[in-house]
């Protein structure tokens, strides 16, 4: 069928020799919504989905709107109730037990969208049961496991992708086509400001990891997507926690932070649990040609003037908006990825990327331990050790 996902799909594949960022450009929002069914010779992939929370629902979400390349073929969360409902909903099978989906052969793709505490455990096996797997971040909050999950998929060639949904976002994908073409020339100062909006469940900071590793790792994947996969050589961070329940966790919800790298280029973060005017996500690059600056997502583009001033729309209310198509972008270019084959130009581009994530991790990692230390860290240094010595509770 003509306009099809997976029409397009094949057409970029033969006429682009697999390349990623092709096979992307045919992947439109619009394309993603026209609920076309599949051609009789393509191929749809089965899902089984982990974890049926907020994130689950805005995978299932996206899995609807690929109707021509997905189909959930598996609900599994501890909740029996909740998996129970997905599955009718979907007309697939459930399980509280993601080891019955990982035995079914239909099932192509895992994605992981369970608390974190349980991403490790459930990435690894999944990857042994030689399956595809899309995972929320984190991979592990420990760098040794991290690098163990990314060698174990790199060794078997098999297709495994973290999600780090601002890196499709379409505003941030337009700064880092203006840097890489050289607008901002040599950069010296990269800032992000990262305010979310509502507070999060307390329940769900219970098992997050920690502001370091839950959400500064966004903007420490943004620095190092910016950045060409530069590491900073040294990072120092502070931080206080205003909501009582968030200081007893031994945990902060609002931090700043500072890194210098190599070549001279400082990078400065400032993120906070809560913000009471909409969720908050802002970048700016300053280099010696110029500056770029991509700001935040408007409910609207109407402006009031009147006597007393101009009335500006406030920024979208929360994550859920701001990056509604973020998340159905990276599901369908992770199919783009499946469909290119384990030897295209796409596949070998994607494990490039996946060596990012012990990286970012280590520097999540130094930057907790700059605040518990309160001193500025060395990405030289043992971190493991000092992991161990200072917080022994979370490794």
């Amino acid at each position: 069928m003509q306009g099809s996902l997976g029409s397009k799909l094949s057409g970029s594949r033969g006429s682009r020799g697999g390349s990623k960022a092709d096979l992307v450009k045919e992947l439109s929002i619009a394309t993603l919504n026209e609920h076309a069914p599949p051609d009789e010779d393509e191929k749809v992939y089965g899902v089984a989905l982990v974890g049926l929370g907020r994130s689950g629902h805005f995978h299932l979400a996206s899995i609807r709107s690929l109707p021509g390349a997905t189909r959930l073929k598996w609900a599994v969360d501890v909740n029996e109730n909740v998996a129970k409902k997905v599955a009718k909903d979907y007309a697939c099978n459930w399980s509280t037990d993601l080891k019955e989906a990982l035995e079914d052969k239909e099932v192509d793709i895992v994605i992981i969208a369970s608390t974190t505490d349980t991403h490790f455990p459930f990435i690894m096996q999944s990857l042994e049961a030689k399956k595809a797997v899309f995972a929320e971040k984190p991979i592990s909050h420990t760098v040794s496991e991290v690098q163990k999950a990314v060698d174990y998929a790199k060794e078997h060639e098999l297709q495994f992708v973290c999600g780090y949904q601002r890196r499709c976002d379409g505003n941030f994908r337009a700064m880092k086509e203006q840097i890489d073409s050289g607008s901002v020339g040599k950069i010296k100062v990269v800032k992000s400001c990262s305010r979310d909006n509502p507070l999060p469940p307390i329940e769900y900071l219970r098992t997050s990891g920690g502001i370091f590793q839950d959400m500064l790792i966004h903007d420490f994947d943004m620095q190092d997507w910016i950045l060409q996969g530069a590491a900073p050589e040294s990072i120092i961070a502070m931080g206080h926690a205003y909501h009582p329940d968030i200081k007893a966790m031994d945990d902060l919800d609002n931090v700043a932070v500072m890194m210098k790298y190599a070549d001279g280029t400082v990078a400065m973060i400032d993120t906070c649990r809560d913000a009471s005017y909409g969720y908050d996500q802002r970048v700016e690059v300053f280099g010696d040609k110029g500056m770029l600056t991509a700001g935040n997502e408007k409910t609207s583009t109407v402006e009031l003037a009147t006597v007393a001033g101009h009335l500006m729309p406030p920024a979208q209310w929360s994550f859920p908006q701001r990056y509604k198509h973020a998340y159905m972008t990276e599901l369908a270019e992770f199919i783009a990825l499946l469909h290119a084959g384990k030897g295209s130009e796409a596949h070998r581009l994607e494990e490039k990327e996946m060596m990012r994530h012990p990286r970012i991790v280590r520097t999540a990692l130094a930057a907790e331990l700059s605040w518990r230390l309160g001193r500025q860290v060395k990405l030289s240094e043992d971190l493991e050790k000092l992991a161990e010595q200072v917080m022994p509770a979370h490794h």
